[in-house]
């Protein structure tokens, strides 16, 4: 498990602060991920500022199995609000393309700006819909990588 800053993502030692060198970290080893969870949790609570991140023997190699900030951090890239937040902007940019590309087609296509929008539009909000594709996967690796790992705690195969 390591600590750092929420907002600047500096290493931090157990009591919040940040070492005097950049080559001073240190990570704190568990025997169970719900050790090290319940530690967190107190962590947070205690210093408002630190983000914890629970890893596997893997370490750095695969994103952390837990991340555990304070309850009153705003919402993550991984929160329902951010997905709806997502999903809204490529519908909007969509459900334009209509529009620029009737707006074109009514000038005989003579201003070649409409169309040029309507294409960008119809790009970044098919990246909007891949970059919400893609943050669903990964949570969703996440928690099949984390109940693997509490299934091996357990003894279960």
């Amino acid at each position: 498990m390591f600590l750092k800053d929420r907002q600047t993502s500096i290493p931090l030692s157990r009591e919040g602060r940040p070492f005097r060198s950049s080559l001073e970290t240190t990570c704190i080893l568990f025997d169970t991920i719900a050790e090290a969870q319940q530690f967190c949790e107190a962590q947070v609570i205690e210093y408002p500022n630190i983000c914890c991140e629970v890893l596997d023997a893997g370490g750095r190699a695969h994103p952390p199995l837990l991340v555990i900030e304070h309850p009153d951090c705003g919402p993550r890239d991984e929160s329902p609000s951010g997905s709806r937040r997502r999903k809204l902007i490529a519908a909007a940019l969509l459900l334009a393309v209509p529009l620029l590309l009737w707006l074109d087609w009514r000038r005989n296509f003579s201003l070649i700006l409409p169309t040029f929008l309507a294409f960008n539009c119809i790009l970044t909000g098919l990246r909007f819909l891949y970059w919400d594709f893609g943050v669903k996967q990964r949570e969703r690796e996440r928690l099949e990588r984390l109940e693997r790992h509490r299934k091996i705690e357990r003894g279960q195969p």
